[in-house]
C-alpha cells in the first residue's frame, strides 16, 4: 500500500511540475519584448467576421474573421528574436450566421468581398479546352457517362439515378467538393447528402450574354451553356478581367474561408 501511495505522490508531483513549468514559461513569454510587440499589433491586424445573408430559403455565404494566434506567432518568431509582420500566424473565426450551419439553404452567389466569379459547364468541350489552355479554373457537371478523372477542372456530381456510384468515384479520386448545382431533379438527394446547394446567378447562352454581361458583379456564379460561341466566351472573360475580378473554382467562391484580401 505504501508503494502505491509513493507512486501516486510521485505521479502528482510530476504532473504539478509540468503544470508549474508551463505556467512559468507562459509568464516569461508574456513579459518578453517580442510577445509585447505581437500583442501590440494583434488588435490592428484583427478582421471582424461577416455573417451570411439569409433571405427565405437562400443564402449568400459570410466570411470568417481573422485574429492573430499569439502563441503560434511567438513560436515562429522567437528563433529570429525580432518582430516581423510576415511571420504572424492567424486563426479564422466563424461568423455568427454561417453557411456551415445553414446547409439546407440555397447559395445564390458568393461573398462580394472575394472579388471573384465562378464558371460552371455541363461537360467538357472546346470551351473548356480553351480555359485549360489559358489556365482559367472552372467547374464541370458530370454524370457516370461523361465522368473523367480530371486533374484540372473541379468536378460536380450531377447524377440522380446513380448519385452514390458517382460519389464513390469522386471520393476515390479525392475530387469530391460536396457541392450540388441544383436542377429540377436533384434537390432532394443533394439535401439528403448534406451537399452545398448552389443555384447559379445567371444562365449564360448566346441570347442572354449581352443582357447579363453588363450586370455581372463580384460573387456571381455563371452557368455557361455549351452552345455559347468561343468568341462570346472570350468577350465575357475580358469583361470580367476588365472589372478586376478573378475567375475561381466554385468551392472557393462559396467558401467562408478568409484569405485576407
Amino acid at each position: 500500500m505504501k508503494k502505491i501511495y509513493k507512486f501516486l505522490g510521485l505521479f502528482c508531483l510530476t504532473i504539478f511540475s509540468f503544470y508549474y513549468t508551463e505556467k512559468i514559461a507562459l509568464i516569461m513569454q508574456s513579459k518578453s519584448s517580442l510577445m509585447q510587440e505581437i500583442e501590440k499589433n494583434s488588435e490592428r491586424k484583427k478582421t471582424e467576421s461577416v455573417s451570411a445573408i439569409i433571405i427565405d430559403n437562400t443564402i449568400i455565404p459570410g466570411l470568417n474573421g481573422l485574429e492573430v494566434d499569439k502563441t503560434s506567432s511567438f513560436s515562429k518568431m522567437k528563433t529570429l528574436g525580432v518582430f516581423n509582420d510576415y511571420y504572424l500566424v492567424y486563426k479564422e473565426i466563424e461568423p455568427e450566421i454561417s453557411l456551415e450551419n445553414n446547409k439546407d439553404k440555397i447559395i445564390i452567389r458568393g461573398n462580394k468581398a472575394k472579388k471573384s466569379i465562378a464558371f460552371i459547364f455541363d461537360g467538357e468541350n472546346n470551351l473548356t479546352e480553351y480555359l485549360k489552355g489559358k489556365n482559367i479554373p472552372a467547374n464541370i457537371l458530370v454524370n457516370v457517362n461523361n465522368y473523367l478523372k480530371s486533374n484540372y477542372f473541379e468536378l460536380i456530381n450531377n447524377e440522380v439515378e446513380h448519385f452514390d456510384t458517382l460519389e464513390r468515384l469522386l471520393n476515390n479520386n479525392n475530387s469530391n467538393k460536396n457541392i450540388c448545382v441544383l436542377n429540377e431533379k436533384n434537390y432532394d438527394i443533394c439535401l439528403k447528402n448534406a451537399k452545398y446547394l448552389v443555384k447559379p446567378t445567371y444562365d449564360i447562352n448566346n441570347q442572354t450574354i449581352i443582357s447579363y454581361k453588363s450586370n455581372i458583379a463580384s460573387g456571381d456564379i455563371l452557368l455557361i451553356n455549351s452552345n455559347i460561341s468561343l468568341e462570346n466566351l472570350k468577350i465575357l472573360i475580358k469583361d470580367i478581367q476588365y472589372r478586376d475580378l478573378k475567375l475561381v473554382n466554385l468551392s472557393e467562391i462559396i467558401s467562408e474561408n478568409n484569405n485576407g484580401e
